[in-house]
């Protein structure tokens, strides 16, 4: 009879705790009526799904516990706001994302959506404390030994046990990488020497202005990024990073919970890799105006009449000898796009580029053309044909082609073909063509006279683009009057491919191919940005240390043709990816402290 009397004890709970519940009910069904839907989505189902749900499922608790008095509710009531409070922001987000990326509402409205999704959780929650605040009815001593019996011995209480465990940390590892610190995984090489490809950084976000989840509402910055950070950024090559994109935040979040081992969101909408997050270094910031010269990065702000070199970054950060570092660090470098053989390649045409006067180059251009002419003049025309006859025919197939494709050129129309052809332009073909075509060799003197005056523009960038030009054009002629000249001696094919001066201009060739194509845009860029402007306030300019190697701000991700010379109507033309833009300052996730992984590995990031 003890135990009858003692379980029918009324079940006494705080009146606050009665209002609590009500007021958050009744915030829902406000915002549900506010939200309103501009678009039936899956989302908008989802949101619907989990208001009615949270709605039914503390109505059927409270009217339990007020009917039964029953105590045992009380702590499953508990857990269930808790998920509850988690699950409707989500909900109430992902319709709100859903039509913003949609266009379908504006940013006013997706701002008073948003606030009512914070009303719905700052009301859950003074519910949630509310309930942790009552403290219920004690249960008899029986009562608590059956409850702990059942909770030991009963399979399904264990389970819901890890689950609700399981969600805590899920939760708790959310909230911290979210708004705390962060661990990601490096790619890519484009920061070697102080990351190799699967590397993972501990980044703090705490002062780089986290986001609100789902959202693209930010906290303020309590440190402003600075010159020499290493920052994790959110590429803002892909089109979803410009808004709330729910396949990105949820690929963040399970990349978050299973510590970067898990990423469901590894490929672009075209099926390349994805690159997102980026790791780089911040190397311009605002107000100024950058400029790279031969691996040199220079700066300038409005009050400095001239660029001047940022020493940090050349002598601490920017690597390129890559071939240089530690054999142990070496070995695990998959790509070393530059040797020692290669540097001194670059350094012997740098030297060339940058010591030759326009003037003494546009005099000798002429003087080349002069010795084209009176080759050409001086080959006689049966020597001509008998070439063509007995030596043409046991060249290859290609050659043929070439030349016949050179025949046909016009001056109107060839100077494009020979200018995208750069410094890969084939010249024994084309010696022949010029020797028989009269327009053909119109076309070779436009390309090569055209664009000759010294270039007195604002920046050594300007004036070593165009020596570069003309030192191309220079190979070429040179080329054509080796050829010419060999033909006209009664050489034979294999006597034209043997020949060491033809041979010395070609291999010049091939370095003049691999400087400009392969590594001039990874050395060098002009003023950016361009004119008089500089930096905004929140602009800054990020590149990988790996300096060529590392897709970053200075480049685009497809090649396209670029103008060597912009002030020379027939330039040289050559694939690039360069296109440089500014990092903004919303794009920044976090500054990267420390390495974690591997361990071997661990340290401050300098």
């Amino acid at each position: 009879m003890a135990d009858v009397a003692e379980s029918s004890t009324p079940f006494v709970r705080s009146p606050r705790t009665w209002i609590g519940g009500i007021v958050w009910c009744a915030t829902l069904v406000l915002s549900l009526a506010l939200t309103g839907c501009p678009r039936f989505t899956l989302y908008y189902g989802i949101y619907l799904g989990f208001t009615v749900v949270i709605l039914g499922s503390v109505f059927l608790f409270q009217a339990a516990i007020r009917r039964d008095g029953n105590a045992r509710l009380l702590p499953a009531l508990k857990k269930f706001v808790g998920y509850a409070i988690v699950a409707e922001y989500v909900g109430h987000a992902l319709p709100r994302a859903g039509w913003e990326a949609a266009g379908l509402i504006n940013d006013t409205r997706a701002i008073v959506l948003y606030v009512l999704t914070l009303v719905c959780t700052a009301a859950g929650l003074v519910f949630f404390f509310f309930l942790k605040a009552d403290p219920g009815f004690p249960r008899s001593e029986k009562s608590e030994e059956k409850g702990k019996r059942t909770k030991t011995h009963g399979i399904l209480a264990s389970i819901l046990d890890w689950v609700d465990a399981l969600a805590a940390a899920v939760i708790a590892v959310l909230l911290i990488e979210t708004f705390l610190f962060q661990l990601y995984q490096v790619p890519t090489e484009s920061m070697v020497p102080i990351f190799l490809g699967g590397d993972r950084p501990f980044t703090l976000k705490v002062d780089a202005a986290p986001r609100l989840p789902l959202t693209e509402w930010r906290l303020p910055f309590l440190k402003q990024p600075a010159r020499g950070d290493v920052v994790t950024i959110a590429n803002p090559r892909y089109p979803e990073n410009s808004g709330v994109n729910l396949k990105k935040y949820l690929a963040q979040m399970v990349y978050m919970v299973t510590f970067t081992l898990v990423n469901i969101d590894k490929t672009a909408a075209d099926g390349s890799p994805k690159s997102d997050p980026l790791v780089k270094r911040i190397v311009g910031v605002p107000g100024e105006q950058l400029m790279m010269l031969d691996d040199v990065l220079y700066a300038r702000t409005a009050a400095d009449s001239q660029f001047r070199p940022v020493t940090t970054d050349t002598e601490r950060y920017a690597q390129v000898d890559l071939w240089k570092l530690a054999p142990a660090v070496r070995a695990r470098i998959k790509e070393i796009r530059a040797n020692e053989q290669t540097r001194a390649v670059l350094a012997r045409w740098d030297a060339l580029k940058n010591a030759t006067d326009g003037a003494v180059l546009a005099a000798d251009m002429r003087a080349r053309w002069d010795g084209l002419s009176a080759a050409v003049a001086h080959l006689s025309p049966n020597v001509l044909a008998g070439f063509e006859q007995r030596q043409l025919p046991r060249a290859n197939a290609a050659t043929a082609t070439m030349r016949e494709e050179a025949l046909s050129f016009a001056p109107a129309g060839a100077k494009n073909r020979l200018s995208l052809k750069g410094a890969d332009a084939e010249d024994f073909p084309l010696a022949l063509a010029v020797c028989r075509s009269a327009t053909a060799l119109a076309a070779v003197k436009e390309y090569a006279l055209s664009g000759l005056e010294p270039v007195t523009g604002p920046t050594p960038y300007e004036r070593g683009s165009h020596a570069l030009n003309v030192l191309v054009k220079e190979n070429l002629m040179d080329r054509l009057i080796r050829d010419i000249q060999l033909v006209g001696a009664g050489a034979t094919i294999e006597t034209i491919l043997a020949d060491a001066t033809r041979n010395q201009l070609v291999e010049s060739a091939k370095e003049l191919s691999l400087y400009l194509d392969e590594f001039y845009d990874a050395r060098n860029f002009p003023r950016f940005p361009s004119g008089d402007a500089f930096l905004g306030r929140d602009q800054y300019f990020a590149m990988g240390d790996n300096r060529y190697n590392s897709l970053d701000f200075r480049f685009r991700e497809s090649y396209l043709p670029r103008i060597l010379d912009p002030s020379d109507p027939s330039s040289v033309v050559y694939p690039s990816l360069l296109a440089p833009f500014p990092l903004e300052k919303r794009y920044i996730e976090g500054y990267a402290i420390f390495r974690v992984w591997p361990f071997n590995r661990f340290g401050v990031i300098k």
